[in-house]
């Protein structure tokens, strides 16, 4: 091809054609032009492609790992509402303040020492973000979802990390000098055998450190309630602009 235009080019100016040189030489120059921008145009599209159909397999990946984290969250609310409901009726039986109902903490205080975190991770989303991918989304609302998410888990885990120190450094340590953790542990999960030393409910009679740690885990547990439902209607909103996103690109 490139012998061909040669040709061409040297018969014109043998024959003293200039006019008719420069002509075909600004044709030539255009059509080598549009070459590269066709060339080029394609490159675009191919790279465009490319992009769309990586971050489609991602949002595929985002997807499930979105549906088992609800799943995770749904469970671990179900085992606060129980612990709050228990905490609230530890505070009504101290509220009451009748030596003879005390008993009935035994009931209800292993609440107090049972400490849930959510412990939720997202490695495909750490990795979809981690690697600024937020810049190749278009959808404004999905690129506003996944920062609330990001936010939200952070919330959570912040959270969590309270928790455990909460646990750690108040709660347990009242429990070796108080409570026989063993018989009233919640829902008796550990597989802990009963027995030992009796817990010596009339103590907690008008019992401000008590009623503070049983109202201080309660104003945790609400807490903790609110940020996973919070999380959870972030999770939800992903879930349904990306399935938006997956529909229009079939």
């Amino acid at each position: 091809m490139l012998r061909f235009f040669r040709q061409i080019r040297q018969r014109l100016l043998t024959d003293n054609k200039f006019s008719k040189y420069l002509l075909y030489a600004i044709g030539e120059t255009l059509l080598v032009v549009i070459g590269i921008l066709i060339a080029l145009q394609l490159d675009n599209w191919n790279t465009q492609k490319s992009e769309n159909e990586k971050l489609s397999n991602y949002y595929h990946k985002i997807q499930s790992e979105i549906s088992l984290a609800s799943e995770d969250i749904h469970s671990i609310q179900n085992e606060i509402d129980t612990l709050i409901i228990l905490n609230k009726r530890s505070l009504h039986i101290l509220n009451l303040k009748n030596k003879d109902s005390l008993v009935h903490l035994k009931e209800t205080i292993g609440a107090l020492g049972t400490a849930y975190t959510a412990n939720l991770t997202f490695p495909i989303l750490d990795e979809f973000l981690g690697q600024g991918s937020l810049s190749k989304i278009e959808n404004d609302s999905l690129k506003l979802g996944f920062q609330y998410f990001k936010m939200g888990l952070a919330d959570v885990k912040e959270l969590d990390s309270y928790i455990s120190d909460q646990y750690s450094t108040s709660i347990e340590p009242y429990f070796y000098k108080n409570i026989n953790y063993a018989n009233v542990v919640y829902g008796n999960n550990a597989g802990l055998p009963k027995g030992g030393p009796e817990t010596d409910y009339s103590k907690f009679y008008d019992n401000l450190e008590l009623y503070n740690l049983v109202t201080f885990k309660l104003e945790v547990l609400i807490a903790q309630q609110h940020r996973l439902a919070r999380l959870q209607r972030v999770l939800d909103f992903l879930q349904e602009k990306i399935e938006m996103y997956l529909v229009r690109k079939k």
